[in-house]
């Protein structure tokens, strides 16, 4: 009697442990994280090929999501030049929140909320570029 007493409560505290976890996976969480952003394919006019910038991100996404980002979080991204926007002459350029939230090193589509910094100064070469005729 005993034993089926055990049995009975045993079932219901799985049963309540598994919708208690089904219910923290489909709430919403915000989280920071810390990554290198490369910024790559860099045209000729410019000093370098690729510039590496240290950001902190602010992402929204369930519970799910949250989980199987901080499993396989990578710990820099590439994000190619033409993803930026020039914000003026002096070398200023925007990183758009759309080229780390579509970015497919992430294993999961997130809503990036903030970047800092989401500028990047990036200075033009002091080297004549001859063209070519």
């Amino acid at each position: 009697m005993i034993r089926k007493e055990i049995l009975i409560f045993g079932v219901c505290l799985f049963i309540a442990l598994a919708l208690w976890i089904i219910h923290q996976l489909n709430q919403t969480y915000i989280r920071q994280y810390h990554l290198n952003a490369v910024i790559v394919d860099m045209p000729a006019s410019y000093e370098q090929d690729s510039i590496v910038i240290p950001m902190r991100i602010t992402v929204k996404g369930s519970g799910l999501k949250i989980t199987l980002l901080e499993g396989y979080y990578p710990e820099k991204i590439a994000i190619p030049f033409k993803n930026l926007k020039r914000v003026n002459k002096k070398g200023l350029f925007l990183i758009k929140n759309e080229s780390i939230s579509e970015n497919e090193q992430f294993p999961v589509k997130i809503k990036v909320l903030e970047i800092q910094p989401d500028t990047a100064r990036i200075k033009f070469s002091t080297q004549n570029i001859k063209k070519k005729k």
